[in-house]
C-alpha cells in the first residue's frame, strides 16, 4: 500500500492542473510538466480496447515532449486554431486519485475525472469522461507531470477533443 503523503501530492497536482485548465492560466498549467513529458490519449481499438503504441498506432493525442503541449498551447492563444474559437468554457472533476506505487522521485497515479464544456455560441453542453494514469517526477524541490495517459471513455463528442477538454 502506497501511503497518503504520496496520494495526497497526487491530489495538489492534480487540483492545480484542473484549476489552470479551468481558468485558461495556460503557462502556470504547462509550467506542471517535465520538458520530455508524454501526453497521450489513445485511440479506441474496438469497443473494448485501446491502442496500445503511439508510435505505430492511431492516437487522438499524442505528444512526447513539453514542447508539443507548447505547440498546442501557443496555436489556441495565437487564436489560429479557428476550429476552437471561441474556447468552451470548462470545469473539470477530478476524483478517485490513488497513488498506486512511489519512491523518493517518482510516483505513480490513477484517477477518474469529468470535464462539463458549454459552448456558448451554440448554447450547447457536454461531458468528456475517462480516466487517468500519471507519473509524477521530483525535479528540484518539485513534483512535475512526466506522463500522463487520458483514456477518454466517450470519445464519439460531438465537439473538438483537445488538451483543456480532457
Amino acid at each position: 500500500m502506497v501511503d497518503q503523503a504520496a496520494t495526497a501530492i497526487a491530489t495538489d497536482l492534480l487540483y492545480r492542473e484542473s484549476t489552470a485548465l479551468d481558468q485558461r492560466k495556460w503557462d502556470q498549467w504547462l509550467d506542471l510538466y517535465t520538458e520530455d513529458a508524454v501526453y497521450w490519449v489513445p485511440a479506441w481499438r474496438n469497443e473494448d480496447e485501446q491502442t496500445s503504441d503511439p508510435n505505430s498506432e492511431v492516437s487522438q493525442i499524442y505528444h512526447d515532449s513539453r514542447t508539443g503541449l507548447e505547440e498546442r498551447v501557443m496555436r489556441v492563444t495565437s487564436g489560429k486554431s479557428v476550429t476552437a474559437m471561441p474556447l468552451p468554457r470548462t470545469t473539470h472533476f477530478i476524483t478517485n486519485i490513488v497513488a498506486t506505487n512511489a519512491d523518493e522521485s517518482t510516483i505513480q497515479v490513477t484517477a477518474n475525472f469529468m470535464v462539463q464544456l458549454f459552448q456558448p455560441q451554440r448554447g450547447a453542453q457536454y461531458v468528456n469522461f475517462g480516466d487517468y494514469e500519471l507519473s509524477l517526477a521530483m525535479q528540484g524541490e518539485r513534483w512535475l507531470i512526466a506522463a500522463k495517459t487520458v483514456h477518454l471513455k466517450n470519445d464519439l463528442v460531438p465537439a473538438l477533443i483537445d488538451f483543456y477538454t480532457l
